[in-house]
């Protein structure tokens, strides 16, 4: 028994031998060490959330072009005078709405150039400021289509159909939703704004119980 034993501890003793031998500085081994350490150190996060919220941007900007293609296949021409003028002015909202949130994006693409990592939490950081801008951006759309939508409705009577188009639920009275839909806007924006300096403050918590 004692013989196995010892055996068992050569072995182990050579198996340590060899693998402390191993060159772990070699491509083997650390091939993926600077995606790890972009990472650890936040790198990572600040270089691509930039392109990220340009990729958004950019979306914003090719949303009006997709959906005058679709409606144009889908006949909004070969509609009646009253629609179609109604259709144009609805495009017109929606075509600034993102406009605007492409403004938003984009303003924030060099935000987290400079972004000082050696305080820790860039994640935290990214998360919390794109709620904000997230909330910023739907906080238009709800705001101009929203009035926009309201306007028409108060000489209109089959306007409200084009609310559920863009995810939007109204009162069913169109003066009622001119005042509602900014208020709602407002609110939004204030919730995300609120949710986004939370998350913030949890960080700041965390750092200075640190220190």
């Amino acid at each position: 028994m004692e013989d196995l034993k010892e055996k068992a501890d050569q072995y182990k003793d050579q198996l340590m031998s060899k693998a402390a031998s191993v060159n772990q500085d070699s491509v083997f081994f650390t091939f993926s060490k600077p995606y790890s350490d972009s990472i650890d150190n936040g790198s990572l996060f600040t270089r691509t959330t930039g392109l990220f919220y340009q990729l958004i941007g950019a979306l914003f900007l090719f949303w009006p072009f997709y959906v005058l293609y679709i409606d144009i296949d889908n006949g909004i021409f070969d509609s009646s005078f009253k629609d179609v003028m109604q259709w144009l002015f609805y495009f017109i909202a929606f075509s600034i709405s993102c406009w605007i949130s492409f403004q938003i994006f984009f303003s924030r693409k060099d935000k987290f150039k400079h972004l000082d990592r050696s305080k820790g939490y860039v994640a935290t950081t990214i998360a919390s400021n794109f709620i904000a801008t997230l909330g910023e951006s739907a906080s238009v759309f709800i705001a101009i289509i929203g009035t926009t939508v309201s306007v028409i409705g108060i000489f209109t009577d089959n306007s409200f159909g084009i609310l559920e188009y863009f995810g939007l639920s109204g009162t069913g009275t169109a003066i009622a939703d001119l005042v509602v839909f900014p208020i709602i806007a407002f609110c939004f924006l204030l919730l995300t704004r609120w949710i986004s300096e939370a998350i913030m403050s949890r960080a700041d918590i965390a750092r200075n119980t640190k220190k």
